[in-house]
């Protein structure tokens, strides 16, 4: 027995799965835009938010700690220092905190990938339309040697910024990050990783990695609050960014409010590491419900978690391309891939095999637009019966066209 044999053997999927009663009622396919969170982790989050609700400023001195252990908690993920780790309400909170943040000048290139989540393509059109950065865009292909060529060739003198991400939540193609990075690095130019579709899912070494800032949402692959994000910066590149947003906790220890009466003698110092970003009241209790959703999941085993779902989606894309009118948009070798997978039925638009899956079959997962098709993402609990379930029923729908 191989060593991913061993893990998946000892992978207790069932015991998992009754922690999330809804998987009862639904075949759940959609961790790419939320996750469900485990029954022991609601539990204990519920309690947590409860307390805080019914006293306020008095449980707030009591959880307050959490905010510094979640921080903590999720560099251990990306193997980043907790200082250069900020909390977010999601990951388009953290691609506008960063591009927003940023020195563009009118006629700079902000560089974006071909299949990107409005939490990229809106901010960088909202630059193109207030600030004058002009927009370009890069391909992803299946063969990471075609995105690298592709990359390098929409690099231009005027390039002043590159944000993409690291997997794709059209199709689930893994992008060469660290190459494509690199190149941008060579060129002196930074770069921002959406790692919305990797960060709980795929194994991520910020450091390795080299990007200079990482987005995601704790909301989809972590299953943590709604509402929950990160952006991780690198330490020598906080002070390249300019806050556009203000609050309690921006500022470092010692504002001279002595000196209000003579407003040209103040000055001060911005707050030590990304948490300066956590402007204004922040809930300690969501905190808190992401360290229980990072906890469960970490008692798991994080390796266990990843073997689980690299294998269950190569079965998956392996039965899928034996079914007649069935159509894979996602590339089948591990390395180029992830736990998403595009899967187009031939003659049915993306849209109506997506709705069809949820109103006949309750199926949860969520149509693409381009390549049109529908996306699946299976989760840490997914199981053969849930993917049973939906090739039955693609089957179906390819027969009935």
């Amino acid at each position: 027995m191989g060593r991913r044999q061993r893990m998946a053997a000892s992978y207790d999927v069932v015991a998992i799965r009754s922690d999330l009663p809804a998987l009862r009622d639904v075949t759940y396919l959609n961790f790419g835009t939320e996750g469900v969170m485990a029954e022991s982790v609601l539990a204990k989050y519920f309690e947590v938010l409860g307390r805080f609700e019914r006293y306020g400023h008095y449980e707030r001195m009591r959880i307050v700690e959490h905010m510094q252990a979640c921080r903590e908690r999720v560099g251990k993920i990306v193997k980043a220092y907790a200082s250069e780790v900020s909390i977010t309400r999601n990951g388009t909170d953290g691609v506008s905190i960063v591009l927003g943040s940023f020195p563009f000048q009118e006629g700079d290139e902000l560089l974006i990938g071909g299949e990107e989540h409005p939490a990229i393509v809106y901010p960088a059109f909202a630059l193109q339309k207030t600030r004058g950065v002009i927009v370009r865009r890069f391909p992803f292909h299946h063969d990471p040697s075609q995105t690298l060529r592709a990359f390098a060739a929409a690099l231009t003198p005027k390039t002043r910024f590159v944000a993409f991400s690291h997997v794709s939540c059209e199709t689930g193609i893994r992008n060469p990050a660290k190459a494509i990075i690199s190149i941008a690095h060579a060129r002196g130019v930074p770069v921002l990783l959406d790692g919305a579709q990797t960060i709980g899912c795929l194994d991520i070494d910020f450091p390795d990695l080299g990007a200079d800032f990482l987005t995601g949402s704790a909301h989809k692959w972590l299953c943590g609050p709604k509402g929950t994000g990160i952006l991780v910066i690198r330490t020598d590149k906080l002070d390249s960014l300019t806050p556009a947003y203000v609050g309690g906790g921006s500022f470092a220890e010692g504002f001279p409010w002595d000196k209000l009466g003579e407003p040209a003698s103040v000055t001060f110092e911005w707050a030590p590491g990304a948490a300066r970003f956590e402007y204004g009241m922040r809930n300690p209790a969501t905190y808190a419900g992401l360290n229980f959703a990072i906890d469960h999941l970490d008692s798991l085993g994080w390796k266990s978690i990843h073997s689980h779902q690299r294998s269950m989606t190569e079965d998956l894309k392996r039965r899928l391309g034996a079914v007649p009118g069935i159509r894979i948009q996602t590339p089948m070798s591990w390395s180029d891939s992830s736990p998403i997978v595009n899967v187009a039925v031939e003659g049915v638009r993306g849209r109506d095999v997506s709705q069809k899956l949820w109103n006949d079959y309750a199926i949860v997962q969520r149509a693409v637009r381009d390549p049109d098709g529908v996306r699946i993402s299976t989760g840490y609990c997914t199981t053969t019966a849930d993917h049973d379930r939906l090739i039955q029923a693609l089957t179906v729908i390819a027969r009935t066209n």
